[in-house]
């Protein structure tokens, strides 16, 4: 382990008092002096300074091309589910070797700060939930920022979560065992469909899982000042991912965007959280974890030492975070 300076947002990196010190692990220093250099080879210092265009665009060639090796799957189907606003994408992952039995249906959004991202380039995420569990994945697509602001995402994912309960039968899941969950943004969507299916009489939810989820689009939570800076989600993109999401109207404190500043509902599933340790948002983790306890829902609360934001979806590259990947894959096959 190796001691990394936090920073204050400004427009300077400022080290700040020692007791802001934190610990990171080594595969994380060496991610983050990876990311240092491409943004001086690129010339690139935030997503905001890009324009949400080339933005998407960057970000894709990013994830793709850095892609690991996939778990082989017995099946990957795309296919156009109906909603609301119109047609959507899912991913069928059907892990190989799974059998004929039904297996748990997860449910899986992907991160980016609502902007950035897709079934694409989260392939490997999926995938590695789909072999590990075993699972049946959907991975599900939702509208983007700033095209389409809030509440669009939020539609689409309960959408996916309609037609998931609905019709994962179909493809040998088992609906009585389903799962909701996502990576940042992901996990932002997963925690608000939950409320909604909580509040409105939907889909029974067996587990909700939130990994490195975003819970508080106030930004009011320490961890953002803490490790707003240098740690790989820097809060400059926080806030152009917030602006983009929300639109001009939207206030950010919405129960829907900001679950932790309002009571929990009754009748919320079982919850997973995993936070870490050296992460903008580990706050609201480990504080919507603790309203959950506090309100009688069995929750998990997992905190990752020494790891940045979205670990889990980088583990190629920080396989320091094995062991919390592991604590995921246990959550998730106690279904």
């Amino acid at each position: 382990m190796v001691a990394r300076r936090a920073f204050r947002p400004g427009t300077e990196h400022r080290p700040v008092d020692p007791e802001f010190l934190m610990i990171l692990h080594p595969d994380c220093e060496a991610y983050l002096e990876a990311v240092e250099r491409w943004r001086e080879k690129t010339s690139i210092q935030s997503w905001a300074d890009i324009g949400a265009d080339r933005a998407k665009a960057v970000f894709s060639e990013l994830k793709l091309s850095r892609m690991p090796k996939l778990p082989e799957m017995d099946l990957v189907e795309d296919y156009e589910i109906e909603g609301r606003a119109g047609p959507r994408r899912v991913r069928i992952l059907r892990p190989k070797g799974a059998g004929t039995r039904p297996l748990p249906v997860a449910l899986y959004f992907h991160g980016g700060g609502y902007v950035l991202g897709g079934i694409e380039e989260s392939e490997d995420e999926a995938r590695r939930i789909a072999a590990n569990t075993p699972a049946l994945v959907i991975s599900a697509s939702y509208r983007l920022g700033p095209d389409h602001p809030f509440p669009a995402a939020i539609d689409d994912a309960y959408d996916a979560l309609l037609w998931a309960a609905h019709h994962a039968a179909s493809f040998g899941g088992d609906p009585r065992r389903l799962m909701v969950g996502g990576t940042s943004a992901g996990a932002g969507l997963a925690a608000a469909i939950s409320r909604l299916a909580a509040t409105e009489n939907g889909p029974r939810i067996a587990l909700t899982y939130l990994l490195c989820p975003w819970l508080d689009l106030t930004m009011s939570q320490h961890s953002v000042l803490d490790y707003g800076d240098g740690y790989g989600l820097d809060r400059v993109d926080l806030e152009w991912f917030r602006q983009c999401y929300l639109g001009p109207d939207e206030a950010p404190d919405h129960p829907l965007a900001s679950p932790i500043l309002h009571p929990v509902p009754p009748r919320l599933p079982k919850t997973f959280v995993l936070a870490a340790e050296c992460d903008p948002l580990r706050d609201e983790a480990r504080v919507y974890a603790r309203m959950l306890k506090e309100a009688k829902v069995p929750v998990t609360y997992v905190m990752a030492p020494g790891m940045v934001h979205a670990f889990n979806a980088l583990i190629h590259l920080i396989p320091g975070g094995l062991p919390q990947i592991a604590a995921i894959d246990e959550a998730l096959r106690g279904v």
